[in-house]
């Protein structure tokens, strides 16, 4: 199980990486643009297609297993804090499998329209020129996918009985000491 997590974690921080490159290069691209145009009068092609369609994109969606990975989703502890160690193992695992299940139906489904706007070969049209945007569409499943595996990870975690299955499987670490995790 630890090859697994291992190489769940390196799939989450590689797509977070790409997300975090996503948005240095939109800034960049952004900055270019406003400033060509103030001083050159020099506008630079299909700014806000590329923003729109690739670099949100992944912004939004290629960081979804690392959330998941680190714990940082929306959660409220209200009961299940309170409740038995059995009964939190048990809760997690239905919940963590109908998460599961759903991330695999949004993931089939827009696979299915990645795949049509491919066929289609989808593109953006601006100033009479035009620019390819089907390959935008492929982020959105790779982005649940990803997260569809993490949560498959945690529901075979949690039916072996792994202290990971209710932990982070990315351990938080003290900014000021690295070696001491909260």
């Amino acid at each position: 199980m630890s090859r697994l997590i291992q190489l769940n974690n390196a799939l989450s921080r590689f797509t977070a990486l790409a997300a975090a490159l996503a948005v240095i290069a939109m800034m960049l691209l952004v900055a270019l643009d406003a400033f060509l145009r103030q001083t050159l009068n020099i506008r630079v092609p299909f700014v806000s297609v590329t923003v729109a369609n690739y670099f949100m994109v992944m912004i939004a969606f290629l960081p979804l297993a690392l959330a998941e990975t680190e714990d940082r989703h929306i959660s409220i502890d209200l009961l299940f804090s309170n409740l038995s160690v059995g009964l939190k193992r048990w809760i997690s695992l239905i919940v963590h499998l109908l998460c599961a299940l759903t991330c695999a139906g949004l993931t089939w489904t827009m696979w299915d329209e990645a795949m049509r706007r491919f066929s289609s070969g989808s593109v953006a049209v601006e100033d009479g020129a035009s620019m390819a945007i089907w390959p935008g569409y492929f982020l959105l499943p790779l982005g649940f996918f990803l997260l569809t595996l993490t949560y498959l990870l945690r529901v075979a975690l949690g039916l072996v009985g792994a202290a990971e299955a209710q932990q982070p499987l990315i351990p938080d670490t003290d900014p000021a000491n690295p070696e001491v995790t909260q």
